[in-house]
C-alpha cells in the first residue's frame, strides 16, 4: 500500500505531460517527498526540546509538510513552473526559519548547497533564467548566512583562521555551482542524444506499421486483431520483372525499385491508403484501415490510375520495356500484427484474396476491379467490363477494367 501510494506520488500526472517535462516534474515530487521525510525526522526532536523552542521547530515542520503536499497536487493540474516555485520558496523559508528559531550555527545552511547542486535538474531548457536566478539565490542565502556567523561566532578565532574559513565556504560554493552545472550539462546532452535515437526508432517503427497501430502495440501487449466491415485493397505488380532481374545490375535492379516504391509512397500516402508490405516486385496498399474510410474505394481508385501513370513515366525514363498490372478489390478484411521478430501488420480475408487475382489475372497496363469496386466508385470512373473470369478457389467472378476519371 505505501509502495503504490508511493508510486502514485513520483509519478503524479506524468502520464499527462510533454516528453521534456517528465524528468523534471519527477524529479520535484521526488524532493518534495524527501523534505517531507527529513522534516518529520526534525518532529522528534522538537518533542524532547518543547519547552524551549521545539514547539515552534514542530510549527515549522508540520507547516512545511502540509504545504509540500501541494507540490504533487500542482504538478498534476499542469501548473508546473508553479508547482517548483512553491517547493522551493517552501524549502528557504524552512531553512530560514529554522535558523532564525535557534540562533546557533546549525549548519543547517549547508542545505543551500544541496539545493545549488539539485536546482538545474528542476528546469527545462526554456526556464533558464529560472535556473540560473533560484541558483544564484542558493548562493547568495548561503554566503550571507555564512558571513553573518563569521561575523557573530562566539567562538575564539584568529582573523586568519576566520578569513581561511570564509575561502573555504566561498570555493565549496564554486564547487557546487560548477559540479552541478557540468552534470547537468551532461545529462542534458544524454538525454538530447536519447530523445533523437527515440524518435528514430519510432521512424522506423512507422515505417513498418500504422501510426495507430505503433502506439498500440507500445502501450499494450495485447494481440492486435481488427475487423473491418469495408475496405479496398490494392496490389500492383512489375509484369516480366524476372527476366529484367537477370539483364540487370543487382545495385541498379535495387535503386530502380526502390525509386518506383518511394513514389507509390507518396501517392498512397497523398490519397490515405496505408501502405501495407512489398514482395519483390509486388506493392500492396489499402484504404479504409486501421481507420474506418467510407471512400475508401474511391481513394484507391484515384491511387490507382496516378501509380499507372507515374509507372509510365518511370518506364521512358529508365528505356523499360515492361507493363503494371493493378488490381483492386473491396469487402470485409481482418488486419493485425502477426510474428515476434520481424513483426508485420498484415491483411486477410476473400476481398484480400480476390484483389490478389485482380492483379495475377491482369493485363500490363491495365487496372483490374471486382464487381464491388465498381459499384461503389461507377459514378466517378470510367469503366469497361471485361465479363467474367475464372477465379482459383472462387469460380466464376466478373470483373472490369478501371479506365479513366468522370471529371
Amino acid at each position: 500500500m505505501l509502495k503504490q501510494c508511493l508510486k502514485i506520488w513520483v509519478r503524479s500526472g506524468i502520464a499527462r505531460y510533454p516528453h521534456e517535462y517528465f524528468t523534471p516534474v519527477r524529479l520535484t515530487n521526488i524532493i518534495a517527498f524527501l523534505i517531507i521525510v527529513v522534516s518529520c525526522c526534525q518532529i522528534p526532536g522538537a518533542l524532547w526540546f518543547w519547552q524551549d523552542t521545539g514547539s515552534s521547530q514542530f510549527v515549522i515542520s508540520s507547516v512545511s509538510i502540509v504545504l509540500l503536499c501541494l507540490v504533487p497536487l500542482l504538478n498534476h493540474q499542469a501548473k508546473y513552473t508553479f508547482a517548483k516555485i512553491v517547493l522551493i520558496s517552501i524549502y528557504i523559508a524552512n531553512l530560514l526559519a529554522t535558523s532564525w528559531l535557534w540562533e546557533i550555527n546549525l549548519y543547517i545552511h549547508f542545505f543551500y548547497l544541496l539545493a545549488v547542486v539539485c536546482c538545474p535538474f528542476f528546469f527545462i531548457e526554456t526556464e533558464s533564467r529560472l535556473k540560473w536566478f533560484y541558483s544564484m539565490l542558493f548562493i547568495i542565502l548561503f554566503m550571507s548566512t555564512e558571513i553573518y556567523y563569521q561575523l557573530f561566532d562566539l567562538q575564539d578565532h584568529t582573523a586568519a583562521q576566520q578569513l581561511f574559513k570564509f575561502s573555504s565556504a566561498c570555493l565549496l560554493a564554486l564547487a557546487c555551482v560548477l559540479c552541478s552545472y557540468h552534470i547537468q550539462k551532461n545529462v542534458a546532452r544524454s538525454w538530447h542524444k536519447l530523445a533523437l535515437e527515440k524518435k528514430r526508432s519510432e521512424q522506423l517503427l512507422l515505417n513498418i506499421l500504422p501510426n495507430s497501430i505503433a502506439q498500440r502495440l507500445k502501450n499494450s501487449t495485447n494481440l492486435i486483431a481488427d475487423y473491418f466491415a469495408q475496405a479496398s485493397i490494392l496490389f500492383a505488380d512489375i509484369q516480366n520483372f524476372t527476366p529484367l532481374c537477370k539483364r540487370m545490375d543487382p545495385q541498379k535492379l535495387v535503386s530502380l525499385l526502390n525509386e518506383l516504391f518511394c513514389q507509390f509512397d507518396v501517392l498512397a500516402q497523398h490519397y490515405g491508403l496505408e501502405k501495407i508490405k512489398t514482395n519483390g516486385d509486388s506493392y500492396m496498399a489499402a484504404c479504409g484501415l486501421p481507420n474506418a474510410n467510407a471512400q475508401h474505394a474511391i481513394q484507391c481508385c484515384e491511387c490507382a490510375l496516378d501509380m499507372q501513370d507515374e509507372f509510365e513515366r518511370f518506364s521512358e525514363a529508365h528505356k523499360l520495356q515492361t507493363g503494371l498490372r493493378i488490381g483492386i478489390g473491396c469487402g470485409e478484411v481482418v488486419a493485425g500484427v502477426i510474428g515476434k521478430n520481424k513483426f508485420s501488420y498484415d491483411m486477410w480475408g476473400e476481398a484480400v484474396n480476390l484483389a490478389s487475382r485482380m492483379q495475377s489475372h491482369g493485363e500490363s497496363h491495365k487496372i483490374q476491379t471486382t464487381q464491388a469496386t465498381f459499384e461503389l466508385t461507377r459514378h466517378l470512373f470510367n469503366f469497361i467490363e471485361r465479363g467474367q473470369i475464372e477465379v482459383k478457389g472462387v469460380g466464376q467472378v466478373t470483373t472490369y477494367w478501371l479506365i479513366s476519371r468522370k471529371y
